[in-house]
C-alpha cells in the first residue's frame, strides 16, 4: 500500500483526480448488497457492503447501504422487545443496550454517506431517523431538513417530512409537527405513517374526535395493520364517552399482536 501511495504521488496531479480504488467491483458489490438487503439477508449484504467500501473507500452509497443493515437489526431487536413478546426487566434492557448499539453503528455509517457526499438526501434523512429512535428531536430537525433541502436523491420527500412531523413532536412542537404532517399528507394522501402522527398530534392536543378520525382512517387500511393505532383509536373513542366503539378498536387492537405492549395496554382497560 505504502509503493502505491508513493506512485501516485510520483506519477503527477492527474493521478491524483483518479478514484482511491476500484469503482467498477465496488458498484457489483454495491448491487449484490443491495439484492441481499432486499431480501432481508443481513449478514450477506454486510460482507457485500464492506466489500464495496474495500474497493471504493468514498462509495457512499455503499455505507448508506450498510446503515440500513445495522437499522434493520436494530428494528428486530425492537420487534422482539415490543411485540413478539411484551419484554421488561434485564431482558429488555440487555436487548434495548443492542438496539441501541445497532442504530449508533447505523448513524455512522449514514453520517459517513452525507460526508462523502452533502447532496445526499436519503443519507441525511436516515440520519434523522435514527436520531429520533433515540430520542434526539433537535438532532433529527436538523439532519431531516438537510434532507429535504437535497431532493434529487432522496427517496421519498414525503416520508421524510412526515419523519421531520415526528420530530417536532417528539420535541413538543405541536403546531410544526401538524404543518409537516398536513403537507406529507399532500405528497402521499393516505400514508399511514403521516396520518397516524397526525392523529398523535391531534390526541396530545386533546382534540379528541379530530385525533379520533385520524386513527379511524389507518385501522380502516388493511396495508397499515397499525397496532399502535388501534390502541389510540381505543383511548380517543373512550375520552369521547363512546363505549362501543372503543371496546371494537380494543378488539380490533388484542387481534393484531395479542403479545404485544400495546396489546398489553388495551387488555389493561376495563370497560
Amino acid at each position: 500500500m505504502l509503493g502505491a501511495a508513493l506512485a501516485a504521488v510520483g506519477s503527477g496531479c492527474a493521478a491524483c483526480t483518479q478514484p482511491q480504488g476500484d469503482p467498477k467491483k465496488s458498484e457489483t458489490r454495491l448491487a449484490l448488497a443491495r439484492d441481499f438487503l432486499g431480501r432481508n439477508e443481513l449478514e450477506a449484504a454486510e460482507t457485500e457492503a464492506n466489500k464495496a467500501i474495500a474497493y471504493l473507500p468514498t462509495n457512499d452509497e455503499a455505507y448508506n447501504v450498510r446503515g440500513l443493515v445495522h437499522y434493520l437489526r436494530a428494528m428486530g431487536t425492537f420487534k422482539l422487545i415490543e411485540i413478539d413478546d411484551c419484554l421488561t426487566g434485564v431482558d429488555a434492557d440487555a436487548l434495548r443496550t443492542d438496539m441501541d448499539a445497532h442504530l449508533a453503528k447505523a448513524g455512522d455509517d449514514f453520517k459517513r454517506a452525507a460526508e462523502l457526499s452533502p447532496d445526499f438526501g436519503e443519507a441525511w434523512a436516515n440520519r434523522g431517523v435514527v436520531a429520533n429512535l433515540l430520542t434526539e428531536p433537535d438532532t433529527g430537525i436538523e439532519h431531516l431538513t438537510q434532507a429535504l433541502s437535497n431532493p434529487a436523491r432522496l427517496v421519498n420527500p414525503g416520508l421524510t417530512r412526515a419523519h421531520l412531523g415526528w420530530a417536532y413532536f417528539l420535541k413538543g412542537d405541536h403546531v410544526s409537527a401538524a404543518k409537516e404532517l398536513r403537507q406529507a399528507l399532500q405528497f402521499q394522501p393516505g400514508m399511514c405513517v403521516a396520518t397516524y402522527r397526525l392523529g398523535r398530534v391531534y390526541f396530545a392536543r386533546e382534540e379528541w374526535e379530530k385525533a379520533a378520525e385520524q386513527f379511524q382512517h389507518v385501522s380502516d387500511q388493511k396495508a397499515c395493520q397499525s397496532q399502535e393505532a388501534a390502541l389510540y383509536l381505543m383511548k380517543a373513542r373512550l375520552e369521547q364517552g363512546l363505549t362501543d366503539d372503543a371496546r371494537a378498536a380494543r378488539d380490533a387492537c388484542l387481534a393484531l399482536s395479542p403479545r404485544s405492549c400495546a396489546a398489553a395496554q388495551c387488555r389493561a382497560k376495563a370497560f
